[in-house]
């Protein structure tokens, strides 16, 4: 881990997830002390703990519950001394194996029956209200499975697994089988301890009552914070859904589990797509709902993907602006490629072969909101296929959770 980055940013890992001096250097190259940044698409809360490090005020939004656990977790203002104490309440409460309740029995390979029975207890001891067992959540997500270490030992509470993100049940069924691994009589509360105080090692982040977490669609992110009583924010900083590469229920369908939802019901929430065209759409549409939020001059840094199509390879952040400029009531203020070292991307986990195709690269797309007169934004230039403005409830089918951020 850098020098510079908080221990909070390694609480789990999260898919496409980007290094954390990424919106690091945009916070402090564009955004002015004391403003509110707002990330749309906050996946694990990297925006947000950078935000909050750098004395800004963070609010988030996701449809992601995972995505929403790991951000609230990481914001949560709690000590180890608290952390600790409230462990030793739910240790005392814990009855054995008889804990054990209803589970999918593709959970059987892959937990000791004592480490189920405690998990099924934390997940239903846990209170939604309760900092400490915010933050706890969050931990257990981080160590639900895992690779254990040459050694032997392990940091996570499930038998040894290829990587911290879930293959299909079948072929965890088959890993476990033809190795003939044993389920290790991981005891979880010891386990939330050691990693309590790693992750608290140089202690939480700066309590801000007025930071924010919401389960919203970022397309339509200015309705969602209206009804928090919000109007506008001073900048904002995301990572937009990827166009088509990710299914985030299908790859942490054992963290749903915990979490209480199935993979299916996510990934249908979510609705990712392969099409260019709708994918410009919806972006047209999230730049909609950002301007309503931003003042002019205010500024959106959004971190866009490459993707290979049709063996080509595009730059989807050239793309997006060269569709929507003179759409969008922005100006380009940068774009710029982002020259990160490839191997901390954590779109590693489809191998060498298959890296490429997830994301070349990324582009930071810098535009600064600016000043339009009257009806100018509603207009009649659209891109072909463009929803219009969705009012009252979120809408069944969206792209809406992000890379990272």
């Amino acid at each position: 881990m850098h020098e510079r980055e908080h221990p909070l940013h390694s609480m789990s890992s999260y898919l496409g997830s980007f290094p954390p001096r990424l919106p690091r250097r945009i916070i402090e190259e564009w955004l002015p002390r004391r403003a509110t940044v707002l990330d749309p698409f906050c996946g694990s809360g990297t925006t947000l703990v950078e935000a909050s490090i750098s004395g800004r005020r963070p609010i988030g939004a996701d449809l992601n519950p995972l995505a929403i656990a790991l951000s609230q977790a990481k914001l949560a203002h709690v000590t180890v001394s608290d952390l600790e104490f409230r462990l030793n309440d739910l240790a005392h409460g814990f009855r054995g194996e008889t804990e054990i309740d209803e589970f999918p029995e593709l959970l059987r390979p892959i937990f000791h029956p004592r480490t189920l029975a405690q998990l099924c207890y934390l997940q239903r001891s846990l209170v939604e209200a309760n900092p400490e067992d915010i933050f706890l959540r969050g931990c257990i997500l981080g160590i639900m499975h895992g690779k254990h270490r040459k050694d032997g030992s392990t940091a996570y509470l499930s038998v040894d697994m290829p990587n911290t993100f879930s293959m299909s049940p079948a072929y965890v069924k088959r890993f476990v089988e033809e190795r003939g691994l044993q389920q290790p009589p991981v005891d979880v509360f010891g386990k939330l301890r050691e990693r309590c105080r790693w992750l608290l090692r140089t202690g939480s982040l700066r309590e801000r009552p007025d930071s924010l977490v919401v389960a919203a669609d970022g397309a339509q992110i200015h309705k969602a914070l209206t009804r928090q009583g919000i109007s506008s924010v001073g900048g904002i900083i995301t990572s937009p859904p990827y166009l088509g590469i990710l299914r985030y229920g299908a790859f942490n369908w054992i963290r749903l589990w915990f979490l209480g939802f199935q993979q299916g019901e996510v990934d249908r929430h979510l609705d990712g797509t392969d099409s260019l065209d709708v994918y410009l759409s919806f972006m047209a549409t999230f730049l909609d709902s950002a301007a309503h939020l931003l003042r002019p001059g205010a500024i959106a840094a959004l971190v866009i993907g490459d993707v290979v199509e049709n063996g080509q390879h595009l730059s989807l952040g050239e793309r997006v602006w060269e569709e929507l400029r003179g759409v969008a009531p922005f100006e380009l203020a940068r774009l710029e490629a982002d020259d990160y070292d490839s191997t901390s991307k954590t779109t590693r986990v489809w191998g060498q072969e298959r890296r490429g195709r997830a994301t070349p690269g990324d582009r930071i797309l810098v535009l600064r909101r600016r000043r339009i007169a009257g009806s100018a934004r509603r207009r009649s230039n659209r891109p072909r296929g463009a929803p219009k403005a969705l009012g009252g409830e979120l809408p069944e089918n969206r792209l809406g959770s992000s890379a990272d951020c």
